[in-house]
């Protein structure tokens, strides 16, 4: 007998998740960025404690596009911190790293 296969989150199910985690904590600012805007523009931008920081989100397995990793690199290259991140659990290392540079 096969085991049934449990469908993952949708990526707009995990963008919500993430986003209610982050404005949940203090000092922190984020929004989903509409991609009509600005192609390539990760999916949620925001501050924490002073930095900025863009998350693409993306269903597990997925890969971010050419033009994603570009603007990535571009936010990195500007000393923001940048990411691709499938959960909750992705976007809190994110902001434990933001609290180390912080406070470095």
């Amino acid at each position: 007998m096969t085991k049934p296969r449990t469908k993952s989150p949708s990526e707009a199910a995990i963008q919500h998740r993430i986003l209610k985690y982050l404005n949940d904590q203090p000092r922190c600012w984020a929004a989903k960025f509409p991609g009509v805007l600005r192609r390539g523009v990760p999916d949620i931008i925001g501050v924490y404690r002073g930095a900025f920081f863009a998350l693409e989100v993306k269903r597990p397995g997925q890969k971010p596009t050419a033009l994603q990793r570009a603007v990535i690199r571009q936010i990195r290259d500007a000393n923001g911190f940048a990411t691709v991140v499938t959960s909750v659990s992705d976007a809190r290392v994110v902001l434990a790293t933001i609290e180390e540079a912080v406070d470095a």
